[in-house]
């Protein structure tokens, strides 16, 4: 049972997080050059206010759900405090080339198209206008600290909202029998949760980038618990119905239309009937009107090719036309958690 020490902790640990990201965020706006206004119409936008007990909610969400034993409190992830500010230099020494792509001003783009190197072309994009892609040890060393900024320290509790429609389905099951897999893990934090809550469970991370699966390896340690293999979402390495439950996070706003699909319905595929498959992603148009606006805003400040035409559509919609069926959704702060059936 968590305790009022367990809860102190578990809200002090959250808050560090919060304010030492919202300092990078802060320095970081500092050094980069404002971008021009879009000249295309915004929707609403929340006050920082609004996004701040937003934001709130959802930890308060996730320790109501380790106090009613879904799972337990999660650890501190990755780095000691030293290596916490190791990883923020390369962070801020990066800046300068981010903000060049912002400004079109970079001439070290990757190159479009196929390269002989097996990766689908529309992989090879400075994503976020992140340096070298997803396609280097530098950019899987800092990706990490980029997206937590992003979102003032939240990202990772975004993503272990996934864990509580996990944690229901699981009720009465052995998790020493069942085989999860996570689609697009990159550094593998997602995964790295899932272990930590249930060592018994057979998982396997699968993405296109061997830096980021190092990267994961890194973080989650040596257990044959886990295994981390080189695909794509798209085409996955499995037979039909031979996984328990599959879960994917910030992965398929990433993707084209058709890719989009596909990877929903390879994820459909290999997950037998009975099992689950979670998603959590951006939230989309309508998932909450007041902050449409930020969804306008996203792909105009950060390169976000596909990021429009997801947030457009309806996750839900391309799940059934999937094959599969809605058993849970809900709003987590900036991204919504949803989770089917097949």
């Amino acid at each position: 049972m968590a305790s009022a020490l367990d809860r102190l902790s578990y809200a002090a640990r959250q808050a560090a997080r919060i304010a030492w990201y919202a300092g990078h965020y802060a320095a970081g706006r500092r050094l980069l050059k404002p971008m021009p206004k879009p000249d295309f119409a915004i929707g609403p936008t929340p006050t920082r206010g609004e996004m701040t007990a937003d934001m709130r909610s959802v930890f308060e969400r996730e320790w109501r759900d380790v106090e009613a034993g879904l799972f337990p409190a999660p650890r501190a992830l990755g780095p000691d405090p030293a290596e916490f500010l190791r990883r923020s230099l390369p962070y801020f020494r990066d800046l300068p080339q981010v903000d060049a792509r912002r400004h079109g001003k970079a001439g070290d783009e990757l190159p479009p198209g196929e390269q002989g190197d097996g990766l689908p072309s529309y992989y090879r994009q400075n994503f976020h206008f992140q340096s070298d892609g997803w396609l280097s040890e530098h950019s899987a060393a800092i990706y990490d600290t980029q997206v937590e900024v992003l979102f003032t320290g939240a990202a990772d509790v975004m993503r272990r909202r996934a864990m509580k429609p996990l944690a229901e389905w699981m009720a009465g099951r052995n998790q020493r029998d069942l085989r999860g897999l996570d689609v697009g893990c990159g550094t593998g934090r997602l995964l790295a949760f899932l272990h930590d809550a249930w060592p018994g469970m057979k998982l396997t991370g699968i993405d296109l980038s061997p830096p980021y699966l190092a990267e994961a390896r890194q973080l989650i340690g040596r257990t044959a618990r886990v295994k981390l293999i080189e695909g794509a979402a798209e085409k996955l390495p499995f037979d039909d119905s031979s996984i328990d439950f599959a879960v994917s996070s910030f992965l398929l706003h990433e993707l084209p239309k058709e890719v989009r699909k596909q990877a929903l319905a390879e994820m459909a595929r290999v997950t037998r009937p009975g099992g689950l498959i979670v998603i959590v992603d951006s939230i989309q148009k309508g998932d909450q009107p007041s902050w449409d606006g930020l969804l306008d805003l996203f792909p105009h400040y950060f390169h976000e090719p596909y990021y429009a035409d997801y947030v457009g559509c309806s996750l839900e919609t391309l799940a059934a036309e999937a094959g599969l069926t809605t058993v849970v959704s809900e709003r987590a702060f900036l991204s919504k958690v949803a989770a089917f059936t097949r």
